[in-house]
């Protein structure tokens, strides 16, 4: 049987799935979390399940509430939650009643289900501590995260972006990952510019002088400068500056929107990888802004990892990385 490949850093199965996967990876975390909290409630001898918690919770949250109440707050269909909600009436959790009108269902708490939610309360209060302090030792907040994912696919949903991307592959241009050439050094400038334009941060002297003269900054000293091309038009760049005998810094990673989710980034952090490794690099390092997630889930998938903070060459650098030898993350 072929062993599952590991992470050698991290002691814990490589993740191939990423982006793509993320629905396998959602249900894997969502069986987990069932399990173990449904395990508790056993332990508890509790009636209760995982499945019943939105209801339960919204009716202790709320008080009394139509089905169409709690399928609103939950996000799931009618036909859903009077599933549940019948599933509960069954443990003598809750009772419904109808309304004047006999149009909707109004649920609340038997006085059994009172009973029950008197003791769920402190295991919630236990559970909630344990997903904070998860969140916190990852030093990741999952809630506003899912919060922010939710938004953009209220914007537009998973279908139709994807339906768009598939409508790109038709009349896209490959990406050339191509070496510095003085053609496009207006580019590397305005690349550059561009992007920190709509950051918060201001350019610093260093910059300035870097993207004004790269040739003298970068390339004389043993640097590299990379583009992702399309038709001749620089559409991203990527920069690897030499800063000792075999040391060199990932820096100025850069991709317009026209290229973005062509897999211009990653083509260009894998040809520096591989020019380091060519030239016998020992170190390998970058700096980069905690709040740039992208950019760095992108590191992380080339084989940066995360390490303290020796030093920081700009000011709105406070995140460090180091590449380490993995020779799966470049397959």
């Amino acid at each position: 049987m072929q062993e599952t490949p590991i992470n050698s850093a991290l002691g814990a199965p490589l993740e191939i799935y990423r982006e793509l996967g993320l629905i396998t990876r959602m249900r894997r975390m969502m069986e987990q979390f069932t399990a173990d909290t449904d395990k508790l409630y056993d332990e508890a001898k509790l009636p209760f399940r995982v499945s019943y918690f939105y209801a339960m919770y919204a009716i202790t949250t709320c008080g009394r509430l139509t089905i169409a109440d709690i399928a609103k707050l939950a996000g799931f269909s009618h036909s859903a939650v009077s599933q549940t909600i019948k599933r509960m009436a069954q443990e003598k959790l809750v009772e419904t009643t109808s309304t004047e009108d006999g149009r909707q269902k109004v649920v609340c708490l038997t006085p059994f289900g009172e009973t029950v939610k008197e003791q769920l309360l402190p295991l919630w209060a236990a559970l909630e501590r344990a997903m904070k302090d998860a969140m916190a030792e990852s030093g990741f907040n999952l809630v506003d995260s899912i919060s922010a994912i939710e938004v953009c696919f209220k914007k537009q949903s998973l279908y139709d972006r994807t339906k768009a991307y598939l409508a790109q592959e038709t009349t896209c241009a490959p990406i050339s990952i191509i070496p510095y050439h003085t053609r496009h050094k207006q580019a590397y400038y305005d690349l550059n510019v561009d992007w920190m334009a709509t950051t918060p941060w201001n350019f610093e002297e260093k910059d300035r002088a870097l993207l004004s003269n790269p040739e003298l900054h970068v390339l004389d000293k043993g640097g590299e400068i990379f583009f992702a091309v399309i038709d001749d038009e620089a559409v991203g760049t990527l920069t690897m500056k030499h800063t000792g005998p075999g040391q060199f810094e990932l820096a100025k990673l850069i991709v317009t929107d026209k290229a973005r989710g062509q897999g211009a980034g990653t083509k260009l952090c894998k040809a520096l990888v591989e020019r380091f490794q060519a030239r016998g690099g020992t170190l390998l390092f970058l700096e980069t802004n905690s709040t740039l997630l992208p950019a760095i889930e992108l590191y992380k998938h080339i084989g940066f990892q995360k390490l303290p903070v020796p030093h920081r060459s700009y000011n709105r650098t406070d995140y460090y990385m180091e590449w380490q030898q993995q020779e799966e993350t470049l397959s």
